[in-house]
């Protein structure tokens, strides 16, 4: 009997993930990421893959596909947010001979994928007590800044995504105060993405350089310019530079309020799951205080906030299992 594939993949504004496995064992048969400027659609690069030695080798019938997309999606169509690039379903399917194609949001995938998480691949950031079948958080700061959750239904979790990165920015300090009105200046409307993204931690940077005269020196500025938020990730978690911990520090701090304001919207006792490309890279700052004092400084509320267990997501990217998990349900 030929063997019936799944193709999952997870489409970001900078890396396209890619996975075929075996419906009825789960096996992975190849994986590969993409890097999306180095090619010319999303079709390309999926028919790359499926042409690939490793895939053909297997031999098999490709029985679904799903996409997890960065961007809002009707199942069907997505213009994505932070590359130019529309994603057709049904386009694709004729031109990669697939019998269906579904889109859903990244983090909506995410949001269906941390069900399928063991707790050796998470840091506990709080332990919390949590509660089978309550709902489930996913927030995933990358690219852009992703916010979906996942609510129990008699027949399992049904995951939701949202477009909540893109509500106002809301500070909650002097300084964060003083960053709203620098980027207002910059962008107009200022929404959490401005500020829990690769660019929103440069702007940050650049913040601390133009309103608060930090002293940097040309061999990060160049880097910065070069590389974006990595670079001053790297220099942060290096100790090479004071502004760019403080730029990480601000960070952290706006992260662990809208984790508190999510969490006090959603009640998501079922666990709050910190993702995306930037959280995993930055475990240890993370884990410094930084993030969980902002998460509970909510007053009155601050005890409830200390039941809500809130891990970062480490190995596994929930965003292809999720999709996975989808592309596995229209296989069967």
């Amino acid at each position: 009997m030929t063997e019936r594939l799944i193709l999952a993949a997870d489409i970001g504004a900078t890396n396209t993930r890619v996975t075929a496995e075996s419906v009825s064992s789960y096996a992975p048969v190849h994986q590969a990421v993409y890097r999306n400027a180095r090619h010319a659609s999303l079709a390309d690069i999926l028919a790359g893959f499926m042409a690939s030695p490793e895939v053909t080798a297997a031999g098999g019938d490709f029985a679904s596909a799903a996409l997890a997309v960065a961007g809002p999606t009707d199942g069907l169509h997505c213009r994505m947010t932070n590359l130019s690039w529309d994603i057709d379903a049904r386009d694709l399917a004729q031109r990669l001979s697939l019998p269906s194609v579904r889109l859903l949001n990244d983090v909506q995938a995410a949001a269906y994928g941390v069900g399928q998480i063991t707790s050796a691949q998470l840091a506990r950031l709080q332990t919390g007590s949590g509660v089978p079948g309550a709902p489930r958080l996913v927030i995933a700061p990358g690219s852009g800044l992703g916010i979906g959750f996942a609510m129990s239904q008699p027949s399992g979790y049904l995951a939701y995504p949202s477009e909540a990165g893109h509500a106002d920015f809301a500070p909650c300090d002097e300084i964060q105060c003083e960053l709203l009105e620098h980027l207002r200046g910059r962008f107009g409307h200022v929404s959490w993405e401005r500020v829990l993204s690769g660019p929103g931690l440069v702007s940050i940077f650049e913040f601390l350089i133009i309103r608060k005269h930090a002293t940097v020196t040309s061999d990060i500025v160049q880097d910065v310019e070069l590389r974006g938020g990595p670079a001053v990730t790297e220099a942060a978690l290096g100790g090479r530079h004071v502004t760019a911990r403080n730029a990480l520090s601000i960070f952290l701090g706006a992260y662990g309020s809208l984790a508190g304001n999510l969490a006090l919207t959603l009640m998501p006792r079922g666990g709050i799951f910190l993702a995306g490309g930037i959280t995993p890279q930055i475990v240890d700052a993370m884990s410094d205080g930084i993030f969980m004092q902002a998460f509970l400084a909510k007053g009155r509320f601050s005890d409830l906030l200390t039941q809500f267990p809130v891990s970062v997501v480490l190995g596994h990217n929930p965003n292809l299992l999720g999709a996975a998990m989808i592309a596995r349900h229209f296989a069967s």
